[in-house]
């Protein structure tokens, strides 16, 4: 995990890997100091680092008091000086701040590393709590702690089984009235069938009573020795051409219509 660094952390590593690279850092500069340096001058470092830094600082202190690695002198900066550049520390100022900094990180990241293990430590020991809590406890208690359990298992089963049921009652009582509601249906289609069935048999049996009655007209006419043909009237004839319409007419409700209108005549009509 790296750990995000300060502005004047992230400046003096920058400073100091310029000085390395004018040639003025010696020979006691290692390559992971180096790298370390990049990742402070780009503004993060390990948290191994940071740990590292406060002891570091701490030792190398004396060294910033030599003349060449004060600011001023001809010859700074010094070895000393650009190795406290190359670890983060200022050269000038508070040249401890970058220590204190690094000291206060490790005590928070410490912190963060006890506070997880304890969490930790907690969770892995909850089963054996639990086994040890059970493994006290008599063998009456034991008894009826799983008694308990028992009971309430059965408890919960039992209210969902009762659910269960309940709701097949009201999906079946559904189910019923449904099927009463369809027959009704049914019943009020054949009932109105009928009903059609019969009317239209009463239509047709007035459509053969008009054709009766027209017939009997005709034979009556005949009976008393009239001629038709010549007997005719303007409106007998008028008549005999309805008569003539209307038989070539299908049945239907056109035909009814048109005997209904014309049923005066028809009735003249040999």
């Amino acid at each position: 995990m790296s750990v995000s660094v300060p502005d004047y952390v992230q400046e003096a590593a920058k400073r100091g890997l310029e000085w390395h690279a004018e040639g003025k850092s010696g020979d006691g500069v290692t390559e992971q100091t180096i790298r370390e340096a990049r990742d402070m001058a780009s503004g993060e470092v390990s948290e191994d680092k940071v740990r590292r830094m406060g002891p570091w600082f701490q030792r190398h202190r004396p060294d910033m008091d030599a003349p060449k690695n004060k600011p001023g002198n001809e010859d700074f900066p010094g070895a000393g000086a650009v190795a406290w550049a190359l670890w983060g520390g200022p050269t000038s100022g508070d040249i401890m701040r970058t220590a204190k900094w690094a000291e206060d990180e490790a005590s928070r990241l410490d912190s963060e590393d006890e506070d997880d293990d304890e969490d930790t430590d907690a969770k892995a020991s909850q089963p054996e709590l639990l086994r040890n809590k059970y493994m006290a406890l008599t063998i009456e208690e034991r008894f009826k702690a799983a008694e308990a359990a028992v009971i309430s298992l059965t408890a919960e089963r039992d209210d969902l089984r009762k659910s269960v049921e309940a709701a097949a009652v009201s999906i079946s009582a559904e189910l019923d009235q449904a099927k009463v509601e369809l027959a009704a249906k049914d019943s009020s289609i054949a009932e109105l069938a009928a009903k059609l069935e019969e009317a239209n048999a009463k239509v047709a049996a007035l459509e053969a009573s008009a054709q009766s009655g027209a017939k009997e007209a005709a034979s009556i006419l005949a009976s008393s020795g009239v001629e038709p043909v010549k007997a005719q009237s303007t409106a007998a004839a008028a008549a005999v051409s309805l008569a003539d319409q209307y038989a070539a007419m299908p049945a239907g409700p056109e035909r009814r219509a048109f005997f209904k209108k014309h049923k005066a005549v028809l009735f003249s009509a040999k």
